[in-house]
């Protein structure tokens, strides 16, 4: 068996990352270029979306995809973002950590893309729940809903992505 290289293949720098078409809107409105959006970057909603979909095991398969995907290689500036998707993706296929080889890297963003469709419908969920309250203080108290959740469980940790999102 041959190690992963972990490096930075053609393969890999070719890889995006898609955005699903049923949540246009909200993506928009959570990343897009408005004062109000509470994220700085789609990048990174969608790195709060995949660990929030994965620490409430949802999964969510992609129907279809719009707008342009975002390169892998954006993801992968950020060390933190890079792993999440590696653990991710080890977590969701835990007898096979084959899933960490360069050339499995299709696999691993097909899952990551699972886990933030999933995220993106908690999230909605949460902001129809709340439509009186604002965009962000609505997040912030779906983390602190979830932080409370999750104390004295073991499981994905959203407090270390909320802190480093500034939520």
């Amino acid at each position: 068996m041959t190690r992963p290289s972990f490096g930075r293949s053609a393969e890999m720098q070719e890889q995006r990352v898609r955005r699903p078409s049923d949540k246009d809107e909200l993506i928009t409105r959570l990343a897009g270029e408005s004062p109000e959006a509470p994220f700085s970057s789609m990048r990174d909603l969608f790195v709060f979306a995949a660990a929030l979909g994965k620490a409430e095991g949802k999964c969510v398969p992609l129907i279809g995809a719009s707008g342009d995907p975002i390169r892998l290689e954006l993801f992968q500036r950020e060390s933190g973002h890079e792993l999440l998707i590696q653990v991710v993706s080890v977590l969701e296929e835990a007898d096979d950590l084959e899933i960490l080889r360069d050339e499995r890297v299709g696999d691993r963003v097909a899952i990551f893309e699972r886990y933030i469709n999933g995220g993106l419908e908690i999230i909605q969920a949460h902001l129809n729940a709340n439509r009186l309250a604002r965009m962000d203080d609505a997040l912030y108290s779906l983390v602190g809903w979830h932080i409370d959740k999750q104390r004295g469980k073991s499981g994905v940790d959203l407090s270390r992505f909320a802190d480093e999102l500034g939520l």
